[in-house]
């Protein structure tokens, strides 16, 4: 099933395939393979191949939002990707998360009603723990890094307690982040629960790695310039731990 990811064949993805909002990124991120070849680019969605320390790798475009997210993740499922991070940005809802860090979510709280059509409400949207823990061994030492609990919304400015008016007239914003933090959620972003439940239910493993972009909390923003750096070091380094071969636990785990 190719219907937006145009050409993609089952089998040509590789070991392991990362997914990020921007198209742009896919270029960045693509900068530290060999053999570098565009297998799709349609609208939103960019999808490059190559090799990473001899492996075959892949890396593909989502757009932003649940809508996009879900087409994407879907037809990558269908093709066979055998594990799958998405690589992207978030805010920070917690007043000890600075621009520049980096947050790992074991879970995702989300919108009521959104991915009904697939699950109920009451389905988890959790990532694979053993890649998480491979991401954080990977990261730790170089990179500040956050696990936790996160937000995926719907929307952008409403649903992220951002103000905004139509025809003059500002319409009432709730206070998302002070509830959603006191609940122990430390950053929101708009994709990662859709990569969670389509991951669980086709039982691939999946998790995310997120840089952050700007602290709610004060509206501090990453410079573009470091942002955009951060992304190509992350994406590297998340590489390197799924590629990473399975320990005989993990083996077991798997069986």
């Amino acid at each position: 099933m190719s219907i937006h990811l145009k050409e993609l064949k089952h089998g040509d993805l590789g070991e392991a395939t990362i997914i990020v909002g921007d198209p742009g990124r896919v270029s960045l991120l693509a900068e530290a393979f060999d053999k570098r070849s565009i297998i799709v680019n349609n609208r939103e969605f960019l999808l490059m191949n190559g090799y990473y320390k001899n492996q075959k790798v892949s890396v593909c475009s989502t757009g932003i939002g649940v809508g996009s997210t879900e087409i994407c993740v879907s037809e990558l499922l269908e093709n066979g990707a055998k594990q799958i991070v998405r690589c992207g940005g978030c805010g920070a809802w917690r007043d000890d998360i600075e621009p520049g860090d980096i947050i790992l979510n074991t879970g995702m709280a989300r919108t009521t009603g959104l991915m009904t059509t697939y699950v109920p409400d009451t389905y988890p949207a959790v990532a694979d723990s053993l890649l998480v823990s491979r991401i954080a061994k990977h990261l730790s030492g170089s990179k500040k890094i956050h696990i936790g609990l996160g937000l995926t919304a719907e929307t952008y400015y409403i649903g992220q307690g951002r103000g905004i008016s139509i025809k003059g007239k500002a319409l009432p914003v709730p206070n998302m982040i002070e509830e959603w933090s006191s609940l122990g959620i430390m950053n929101c972003e708009m994709e990662t629960a859709v990569l969670y439940i389509l991951a669980s239910l086709y039982q691939i493993p999946a998790a995310n790695c997120l840089a952050v972009h700007v602290s709610r909390k004060n509206e501090k923003w990453e410079c573009e310039e470091d942002y955009r750096k951060l992304h190509y070091e992350m994406a590297q380094l998340v590489l390197d731990a799924m590629l990473e071969p399975s320990t005989q636990y993990e083996k077991e785990k798997e069986a």
